[in-house]
């Protein structure tokens, strides 16, 4: 089975008799199983819908689907054949589809209050080790503009997060080695927005 989210579906309008269409912002559809292109409107899953937040990103690790709303993501167990939210967290969406990546062992992401990962039972902030903020908060809300981007290098086991995935930013990044569980800071121009 497929997921989409924030669609846009043809609809009749009863008063008037005619089809438009309709943005439903915070609508999951499922596709048919071993279907995978086929989004039928009446299958649609019926877990946070009218909060009132627009789904940015979905993603999927084993048997969750993480729906990225702009001010909460949601952690939905789909293992079953009725759907249901296990977990809601808030502050913990995203602005862009960019600020979210899949790597071996879960899903990371970042947005202006830190840099998550999920890897299957919990969301862990990898901006705090313990009790201790290894990058302070300040710091990370001035380095992270209005939409930043995430990525993963499998060879080198390191979490890329770069300050912007537009022009607002200057190209720099932080990168989180998973083995060590150290950040680093790169400079101004590291990733190239051309």
């Amino acid at each position: 089975i497929s997921y989409i989210g924030n669609v846009v579906m043809k609809e009749l309008n009863n008063a008037s008799g005619s089809t438009g269409q309709v943005k439903h912002g915070d609508k999951v559809l499922k596709s048919l199983v071993d279907q995978y292109d086929k989004f039928p409107s009446w299958n649609t899953l019926h877990c946070a819908l009218n909060d009132g937040d627009e789904i940015i990103h979905l993603a999927v690790y084993a048997d969750r689907l993480l729906q990225f709303n702009k001010k909460v993501m949601y952690i939905i167990n789909i293992s079953q054949d009725v759907e249901f939210i296990e977990a809601t967290h808030r502050y913990k969406g995203v602005s862009h589809p960019a600020a979210v990546a899949t790597f071996e062992e879960g899903i990371v992401w970042a947005n202006k209050e830190g840099c998550y990962v999920f890897t299957g039972d919990k969301v862990v902030d990898i901006l705090t080790k313990g009790q201790k903020r290894l990058i302070k908060e300040s710091t990370w809300r001035d380095f992270i503009k209005d939409d930043p981007m995430v990525g993963y290098s499998p060879k080198s086991k390191q979490i890329i997060v770069g300050d912007s995935v537009s022009t607002s930013g200057d190209g720099s990044v932080y990168i989180f080695n998973l083995v060590t569980g150290g950040w680093t800071r790169g400079a101004a121009g590291t990733l190239d927005d051309a």
